[in-house]
């Protein structure tokens, strides 16, 4: 056995600590900055992101370089990991010199007007300021004994998207990294809320989406464990929303068969089309046979501010859970979602049957109840960003009209492109659009090949041009360009743009194919 510490030792060893204490912090004092190192970074990086906005005005849209070019080669010896992380420091010009060449300066400029593709944000500038706030301030905003005001913030957000969505008193909700993340919250208080059901029964159970459902969805089972579960899709009428006449048929089927009819998803603002399901029907569905009523508004879900969308949402109110994305409708940086649940007793419940780590105990808390419920019983996630300050702060300084024009603006904008482009000679339009979406393509063979090839070369012509960024679609075995028009910097400039690009590159590549 070693020999006993005799009290000189310990003296000397303690001694010696406190002299590698005090060099330690010497050493480490330079993470905490002074205010005149902090204002020199905050003008630095302000600087640059200012500059990087306003050269958005004469910028193309996105930038694609070869592939041995590109970040994510692997290589050692290109982009960003030219610049290895290493001990000693770089300075702020050198820093800010490789994340514009080798992030804002190539790819998708999302910020962008010309920017259309998918479901598009540019991300409203004052969002960084809530969330530089938070970030600066390090909030946690987990429990509200230890942040009530942050607490309280996340859940007056989620309050008010309660009473945009007709949500009766008693929800509960959480503001997530987006849709996909609030799906699973969703997805799994469905799980734990349906009374009997047991893992040995999983097998058994059968989940209704749509043709056009969010692939969210399948990822969220697969995560909770129901990857065996049965997925129907259910097909969709000629407007491209889901036959509730085939979705009762077929649950009855299943009910007979055996099976366990579990959840029914409906979406408001399919991401191919923008197409909104009947929701009131679906709930009436739903409540007879004992359904989960989930609703997908993660595109379509701010489109409830503005008259001309409304009644799109009749029925919302009824359903057991909804997501939606602020990152779309309300244009905030990517990686805020919202997710509400109907009976927040069940949402509590999901998250905290578990037993709790004995670390969380507060010593002024004296086991009463919270005034807030915390997020960190309402979600997965124990320690998470402070989301609530990136959307609380826009709405705060813009105000709610502000944002309703925006989106009223971008419902008009779509239906101007889908005026414009279905009488460019050629080509057809999949339909007029409900939300801001429009597939469309030119419905001809060039030069013989077929036209989902034609189409396929003509989004890529697009994209190579870079002034403008679209995607596409693939329906019924027809392959479709895509335009989205959600970002508050597109305008109609950027839509007439995007009608001389198209028209541009469908020459150029009909010259091509000609010669070839």
């Amino acid at each position: 056995m070693p020999a006993a510490a005799t009290p000189t030792s310990e003296k000397v060893e303690v001694k010696n600590l406190r002299e590698n204490l005090l060099d330690l912090r010497e050493k480490s004092k330079k993470l905490d900055l002074c205010e005149t190192r902090r204002k020199e970074l905050l003008d630095g990086v302000s600087n640059f992101a200012s500059k990087a906005l306003e050269r958005l005005r004469d910028s193309e849209t996105a930038v694609f370089s070869s592939a041995g070019d590109r970040n994510n080669s692997g290589s050692p010896s290109t982009g960003l990991r030219s610049s290895p992380i290493q001990d000693e420091p770089l300075g702020l010009e050198n820093i800010l010199d490789l994340y514009g060449k080798h992030v804002e300066n190539g790819g998708l400029r999302a910020a962008h007007g010309g920017h259309m593709a998918y479901v598009p944000s540019n991300g409203v500038f004052p969002a960084a300021m809530g969330d530089f706030l938070a970030d600066t301030l390090c909030t946690y905003a987990g429990r509200s004994t230890e942040s009530p005001g942050a607490v309280a913030m996340n859940n007056m957000l989620l309050e008010w998207m309660a009473e945009v969505f007709g949500y009766p008193d008693g929800f509960q909700g959480n503001m997530t990294s987006g849709g996909s993340s609030a799906t699973v919250i969703a997805m799994a208080t469905a799980r734990d809320s349906r009374k009997g059901l047991r893992a040995r029964d999983f097998h058994r159970v059968v989940v209704y989406v749509s043709e056009l459902t969010h692939h969210c969805i399948k990822k969220a089972l697969h995560t909770i464990g129901l990857g065996e579960a049965t997925i129907r899709d259910i097909p969709v009428d000629s407007r491209w929303k889901m036959d509730v006449e085939s979705l009762e048929t077929t649950v009855k089927n299943d009910i007979q068969n055996g099976l366990i009819p579990f959840a029914v998803v409906a979406t408001v603002g399919t991401t191919d089309v923008g197409s909104c399901d009947p929701v009131d029907t679906i709930a009436d569905v739903a409540e007879e046979h004992g359904l989960w009523l989930h609703v997908d508004a993660a595109y379509g879900g701010f489109f409830a501010l503005c008259e001309q969308t409304k009644p799109l949402f009749k029925g919302v109110e009824r359903s057991d859970s909804i997501i939606v994305d602020p990152h779309k409708g309300l244009n905030l940086p990517y990686g805020s979602g919202m997710v509400l649940v109907r009976d927040g007793r069940k949402l509590h419940a999901s998250n905290t049957s578990h037993k709790q780590g004995g670390y969380l105990y507060h010593p002024l808390n004296n086991g009463s109840d919270d005034t807030e419920l915390s997020p960190c019983n309402l979600s997965f996630e124990l320690s998470t960003h402070f989301r609530g300050p990136r959307m609380w702060f826009p709405l705060k300084l813009f105000g709610v009209q502000a944002f309703r024009s925006m989106l009223e603006e971008k419902l008009q904008l779509a239906t101007y492109f889908y005026h414009r482009v279905k009488d460019i000679d050629g080509f057809e339009v999949l339909q007029e659009p409900e939300l801001t979406a429009v597939a469309f393509r030119y419905k001809e063979p060039v030069g013989g090949i077929d036209v989902n090839e034609v189409n396929k070369c003509l989004l890529e012509e697009m994209v190579q041009d870079g002034r403008v960024f679209l995607s596409s679609t693939t329906l019924k075995g027809s392959f479709y360009l895509r335009v989205c028009v959600l970002g508050f910097r597109t305008h109609v400039e950027h839509i007439d743009l995007c009608l001389e690009v198209l028209q541009k590159s469908l020459r150029k590549l009909k010259s091509c194919l000609s010669v070839d």
